[in-house]
């Protein structure tokens, strides 16, 4: 089945601990949106869209702010939109807005997951490690490329505890974070194009990416 659209979810950790690099947080958050709307014009044949969703803990502890949303509509977040406080309920978060996102997908459509934390699952309740991982690897198995970025931890294992194979390491500085994001922002151009590419060569393109982070010469 051709490609028609790419569902850009983003997963934002707002836990207390991110208020150190909130501005950052924000900053490159919004600096990503951009980059997906370059992506939209510079192919406008493949169809852009934005899921986004910050998470916490308690009641409360996911604020979903967009949902498969065209990139044209999207607005920039603010700070009313990204409150850091609370603890970090990662599976919990992962697990609804991928299982979310899975119902309203199409055979059409590409999925990039990007996870986005500074500490470790520390207070989740509907969802274990290991369901995560088993959704993770089918939907890896359905073109859906997985990316996880954080801080303060073995990124590697903690990835592929998921079943996630793309990380990103960053130090939980105001440079550090910039560059993580100009980092990301670099990738997903680099993800836009090849799936562009493999669009006019006629490819179906359901295998996930696994070098998403790997610089090109």
């Amino acid at each position: 089945m051709d490609i028609k659209r790419i569902i850009n979810l983003i997963i934002l950790d707002a836990s207390g601990s991110m208020e150190s690099i909130y501005n950052q947080a924000l900053t490159g958050t919004n600096e990503t949106i951009q980059t997906i709307r370059i992506g939209q014009k510079d192919h406008p044949e493949l169809q852009q869209y934005l899921t986004f969703a910050s998470f916490n803990s308690g009641n409360d502890y996911l604020k979903v702010k967009y949902s498969v949303t065209p990139i044209d509509e999207v607005k920039e977040i603010t700070k009313e939109d990204y409150v850091a406080c609370g603890c970090t309920a990662l599976y919990d978060a992962m697990g609804e807005m991928i299982s979310e996102l899975k119902r309203k997908m199409t055979p059409e459509d590409r999925v990039l997951v990007t996870v986005i934390t500074d500490g470790y699952e520390n207070s989740s309740i509907h969802w274990s490690g290991p369901q995560i991982k088993s959704l993770v690897e089918e939907l890896r198995h359905e073109g859906w490329t997985f990316t996880y970025i954080g801080a303060n931890q073995d990124v590697e294992a903690v990835a592929g505890s998921m079943g996630i194979r793309n990380t990103l390491a960053f130090e939980e500085t105001e440079e550090g974070t910039a560059k993580m994001y100009k980092r990301d922002s670099l990738s997903r151009k680099r993800f836009m194009d090849k799936l562009s590419h493999l669009k006019m060569m006629g490819c179906k393109c359901l295998v996930e990416e696994e070098d998403y982070f790997e610089e090109k010469k």
